[in-house]
């Protein structure tokens, strides 16, 4: 539903408009609601359980300066959208603001506490790097968030030095175009942008594809070992980095044993953090079945929704079945979720972090909603 404004300069004949169609309009249901600008763009998404009741709120904020009254100010129309109960609204209302990017969105947007995400970067010559946000251009794995981030940054370095994977950020511009290794034609253009005098090329720790240094083929190997530490699927860099250390104390070389167990004490941190994360995933594979909410004002309304959650991210979710017929698919389209291969990968894609973390959470705050799910048994 939208509110049939002119365009034009936001004015109080508009906002009485805006009022009135909510008035008249909306229920007390859970679902979406989105504020747009004079000419249709999405100014901001939002969701509530009640959403008569949470529009009508902007309606009497006072203050200027407060979020609402930000929101409202700029918006020439509203659209909402009714949702079965509030984790289908909350659900809704992440991927919309992934999907569309609502600026107010992303300019209230504060965090708690610092938080920062290693990532696997795009391109032929991928590298190591934290992030602060999980829409990062760049990132083409994602493992997060973690709260200390200088601790992870530590880490992050000590994986790039035991692995190979370059950590370095020369291709933020370029998306990797402009690095290249000897066995691959350089770019168009391209020119190389440090001098041979690399402090990680000098000490062996990479290939150094930033001067056309190194093979193509075995890099992306240990980029391939580094994916699979950080999935929690093999410690092999950490073993390396003690192997390292015993060697240096058995050949006397104390300094450097010593710099190779600090190594070791910062990749054993970021393991324990990543086998927890893949661990929590695991626990949350099940089919979550949820009643519909009615509206406040009205009469309960029958049936409900089925959510299929797999590794933390729901995969599909239908009506709950109303014959034999619609329970039979349902079934097939569980059995496919469940138990067939899952095309994403052991990892939780880019896009599905958010996600996760959204479902983690739910549950994790809720724990009578946990008792409605059902875990999936293997086939």
């Amino acid at each position: 539903m939208t509110a049939p404004l002119r365009p034009g300069r936001h004015s109080p004949a508009q906002r009485k408009a805006l009022l009135a169609h909510v008035r008249a309009g909306c229920e007390n249901r859970p679902g979406t609601y989105r504020m747009l600008a004079e000419g249709g763009r999405v100014l901001y998404v939002g969701k509530s359980r009640a959403l008569r009741t949470r529009l009508l709120s902007y309606f009497r904020v006072k203050g200027r300066r407060q979020k609402s009254g930000k929101v409202l100010r700029h918006a020439f129309a509203i659209e909402w959208q009714y949702a079965n109960d509030e984790f289908g609204a909350l659900l809704a209302e992440l991927r919309q603001i992934k999907q569309l990017r609502p600026p107010f969105n992303r300019a209230m947007m504060n965090d708690e506490w610092p938080r920062a995400y290693v990532a696997l970067t795009r391109g032929p010559v991928p590298g190591l790097r934290l992030v602060r946000r999980t829409d990062d251009a760049h990132a083409d794995g994602l493992w997060g968030p973690f709260r200390l981030v200088s601790r992870v940054a530590d880490a992050v370095h000590a994986l790039a030095d035991v692995t190979g994977v370059r950590d370095c950020t020369l291709d933020d511009a370029t998306g990797g175009r402009a690095l290249w290794f000897g066995d691959m034609p350089a770019p168009r253009g391209a020119r190389r942008h440090r001098t041979p005098g690399c402090l990680r090329a000098e000490i062996g720790s990479c290939p150094a594809p930033c001067i056309g240094g190194g093979t193509q083929a075995p890099y992306l190997e240990v980029v391939r070992g580094a994916r699979a530490f950080l999935d929690a699927r093999d410690d092999t860099p950490l073993q390396q980095a003690r192997q390292r250390m015993r060697d240096a104390s058995d050949a006397l070389e104390f300094e450097r044993a010593g710099a190779w167990r600090d190594k070791a004490a910062r990749l054993e941190w970021l393991w324990s953090r990543v086998t927890r994360f893949q661990a929590s995933m695991d626990r949350l594979t099940f089919r979550y079945d949820v009643p519909a909410v009615a509206s406040i004002d009205t009469e309960a309304t029958a049936g409900g929704r089925t959510y299929l959650v797999r590794r933390g991210t729901v995969r599909a979710d239908v009506p709950w079945p109303r014959n034999a017929e619609e329970q039979a698919a349902l079934d097939a389209l569980a059995a496919r979720v469940f138990h067939g291969p899952d095309p994403r990968g052991d990892d939780v894609p880019v896009h599905d972090v958010d996600e996760f973390y959204l479902v983690a959470s739910w549950f994790r705050r809720r724990p009578q909603e946990l008792a409605r799910t059902v875990t999936v048994a293997a086939p």
